[in-house]
């Protein structure tokens, strides 16, 4: 029994380890990885082990089998354990991202002045980029006033924009 808590604890030192340093750790694995979150990876590991041996421990302690016993019921645990800990993973690891925000795109991209834009100084506009609104700083070449559409002409800096009535050539 004793065997088996060893086993328990180094699956959970590896769980541990993966979860606080998987980019390191999982290079370690690489090799052997089948694809992405795959099933020799360092949580899907971790998990088996940590199953495998508390289950077998419990087990043994529980029904006070032999370790064959012990072993078999902790092969289950740690199956079913490290399969929901691949899905998991796996799940993760696919997950579909936004595409990243840059400032760089806003040309075009259409928004309403919040602070009215003196000719020659700056006010600010909400603008619409990939389904969020995100407030700039905005100058213009003549004065636009507070709720009027405003199309992005440059990018000025990651905070500034310049802009133009949207009902403008």
């Amino acid at each position: 029994m004793i065997g088996f808590l060893i086993i328990g604890v180094i699956g959970l030192a590896l769980l541990l380890v993966s979860a606080l340093l998987g980019e390191i750790l999982d290079g370690v694995f690489d090799a052997l990885d089948i694809g992405g979150g795959g099933l020799l990876s360092g949580p899907v590991i971790g998990a088996f082990l940590a199953a495998f041996g508390f289950g077998g421990a419990l087990t043994m302690n529980a029904t006070e089998v032999g370790v064959p016993g012990g072993a078999l019921a902790g092969l289950g645990s740690g199956i079913v354990v490290g399969g929901i800990a691949f899905g998991i993973t796996r799940s993760l690891m696919r997950m579909p991202t936004d595409e990243t925000m840059r400032t760089s795109d806003l040309v075009g991209a259409t928004g309403v002045v919040v602070t009215p834009i003196p000719e020659g100084s700056f006010g600010e506009v909400n603008v619409q980029h990939l389904g969020q609104t995100v407030k700039y700083n905005a100058r213009a070449n003549r004065t636009i006033d507070v709720g009027t559409p405003i199309e992005v002409t440059t990018v000025l800096s990651s905070s500034a924009l310049l802009v133009k009535r949207l009902d403008d050539s």
